[in-house]
């Protein structure tokens, strides 16, 4: 890692905790939108067995080629097994405050990065032509602070700056909305209503193994997509 990419991570990382901080004493975002069919525990349990018995067929019916007809786009796509299998779940018991990166900046009145609450997670890869798309549910017991605990990951797949972060940070979707990631347009988030307490999110990106994304599966499009996808989710 350059010298360059190191104080990119810990800007990154230093802004997860100074808005997670701020999330956790705020309300939840804007959005509108009815209990959904998923719960935080569900995902979780879902996100365990994956771990266990891993597969290459999306839980919950999640079906990324429908989702991309849907959105105009090509949908000739199949599961990447390369790394042994196409579906995987990981699940956090979250963690007590931990002490700031070295260098890093806070706010004087959060000494700590704050307390982060027991997630799951559960990705899907697939393959389209050359293009590598990941479908990926995130969810977690607390509300309002999904996106905060994804920034890292958000980071990484839209290719965004700190503060393209900030922007997604100040102006992140309500249940039931979706959006591109500010600035960038190789990741969109849409935000589920969860059935009983929780944080639900689903991110659907592409990861091109070069610098430069596919053209086929960004913007709009891609938006559209994950929109679809939330859909088949309600």
């Amino acid at each position: 890692m350059t010298a360059a990419q190191r104080r990119t991570f810990t800007a990154v990382f230093a802004s997860a905790g100074v808005l997670l901080g701020t999330a956790a004493c705020s309300s939840s975002p804007a959005g509108e939108a009815g209990p959904g069919a998923l719960s935080y525990d569900t995902v979780r349990a879902t996100a365990q067995k994956l771990h266990q018995d891993r597969q290459n067929t999306c839980p919950f019916g999640l079906d990324l080629g429908k989702a991309l007809k849907a959105a105009g786009l090509p949908d000739a796509i199949g599961p990447d097994t390369g790394n042994g299998s196409a579906v995987d779940g990981e699940v956090g018991d979250g963690r007590p405050p931990q002490p700031w990166p070295t260098g890093a900046t806070h706010p004087p009145e959060m000494p700590s990065i704050p307390a982060t609450p027991p997630n799951a997670d559960i990705t899907c890869a697939y393959r389209a032509g050359g293009s590598s798309l990941a479908v990926e549910l995130f969810a977690v017991p607390k509300t309002g602070v999904a996106v905060n605990l994804l920034l890292p990951r958000i980071q990484s797949r839209a290719r965004a700056s700190v503060s393209q972060l900030r922007q997604l940070a100040d102006h992140q979707p309500g249940p039931g909305q979706t959006v591109l990631v500010p600035g960038a347009d190789t990741a969109a988030l849409a935000r589920l209503a969860p059935k009983g307490e929780g944080d639900i999110v689903l991110m659907l990106s592409e990861d091109s193994a070069g610098d430069t994304p596919d053209r086929t599966y960004t913007g709009e499009g891609l938006r559209k997509a994950a929109e679809a996808l939330a859909g088949q989710l309600r």
